[in-house]
């Protein structure tokens, strides 16, 4: 990547181009950034967490990329029209009225449902006798109970599904109710988790464990988490992301990928991922710019996908390689046309931490989920 965009470069640009590529840790970063904003020591071009995308944005520290001479669009529309809308809508910010594009996505990601073939299998009888397919997932919550109770095993401590209590892995629960946590009303943010279709996602989950008992309680501090259970053959189904692909096929477990299964809005998936961004400080923002329009191309994304089992950020890059890729990352290429992009507000790390920490308490039945 460095050699090659270094020779990119020059070409462009008619003069040496060097890349100083440093690695930092991922946790902690933002507190990083603002520090290093504050001493006006900043990088170029850094790669952030979605979610941190307002922040910067509102902080003033971001270069407005459609701001640039090298932009190369008539405007934003234009571009977004090239990318997974959930992947590039976290790069476009409204502060104080006016909006912006201050980044591009480098790598996008979500979840769907992984099941356990094998579990299946040795459940066969159960889930035949409840009308199931033992040799199929889920497609709607509704057939979702019903397989999770067949796969259910309290003697041997089986469960037919585990989850998180963190509000990114219940974005899902919520989209396929066709619950908003916030929405945008006369120029402000109103808080909306609360309106029916977030009060039914939320019982729904907790049903799962309270009602139903198919979750294994998983979300609980000092439980077995979701990904060592469902490896260990103790969970047939969780909610996981592309990232896990290749561990589990070195696992060697006999798994599939589904789509989320429907609810009232269908079916839907949270995003992840990550974009780059350039500082206002960088002394090179056209060629920072340069770099980020490399590795958001066609020709970059379409080797990313190969070589690492990632989703494409770019639309045209999925379609050239959706016929040749790994089977299940193809699941995620079409779940992620479905997904819906976290609250564009700053420090939306409060928002999870609080609302993470009373979906908790409804879950221990402490509360309701109203």
């Amino acid at each position: 990547l460095t050699k090659d965009f270094e020779s990119h470069a020059e070409k462009e640009f008619g003069r040496k181009v060097t890349l100083s590529v440093n690695r930092v840790p991922f946790d902690g970063l933002l507190e990083k950034l603002k520090t290093a904003a504050i001493s006006l020591t900043t990088p170029d071009v850094c790669r952030v967490n979605i979610g941190d995308m307002p922040t910067l944005a509102y902080g003033k520290t971001l270069v407005k990329l459609d701001a640039l001479e090298n932009f190369g669009y008539p405007d934003i529309d234009t571009l977004r029209r090239q990318f997974i809308d959930a992947a590039i809508s976290s790069n476009i910010i409204a502060v104080k009225g006016k909006t912006n594009l201050y980044g591009l996505p480098d790598q996008t990601t979500c979840v769907a449902l992984f099941w356990n073939k094998e579990m299946f299998r040795q459940r066969g009888k159960e889930l035949l006798a409840a009308g199931l397919n033992p040799s199929s997932p889920p497609r709607t919550w509704d057939e979702f109970v019903s397989y999770a109770k067949a796969l259910t095993d309290l003697d041997r401590q089986l469960y037919g599904f585990a989850m998180d209590r963190f509000l990114w892995w219940t974005f899902p629960f919520f989209n396929t109710f066709g619950a908003d946590a916030l929405r945008m009303e006369n120029g402000k943010w109103r808080y909306t988790l609360d309106e029916d279709s977030g009060v039914r996602a939320l019982q729904f989950k907790v049903d799962l464990y309270g009602k139903h008992g198919v979750e294994a309680g998983a979300w609980l501090a000092g439980s077995v988490g979701p990904d060592q259970g469902f490896m260990n053959g103790k969970y047939a189904m969780i909610l996981n992301g592309p990232w896990r692909l290749d561990s589990f096929r070195q696992a060697k477990i006999d798994y599939g990928v589904s789509l989320i299964p429907r609810g009232p809005a269908g079916t839907s998936t949270n995003v992840g991922g990550t974009d780059m961004v350039i500082f206002r400080k960088s002394r090179h923002p056209q060629i920072a710019y340069a770099f980020l329009r490399y590795i958001t191309s066609k020709e970059y994304q379409i080797r990313w996908s190969r070589a690492l089992d990632q989703i494409p950020v770019r639309l045209d890059a999925i379609e050239a390689v959706a016929g040749v890729s790994n089977p299940d990352l193809r699941v995620f290429m079409e779940q992620m046309r479905t997904a819906r992009p976290r609250p564009p507000i700053p420090n939306y790390r409060i928002l999870d931490e609080v609302v993470s920490q009373e979906m908790e308490l409804a879950l221990k039945g402490l509360k309701s989920p109203a």
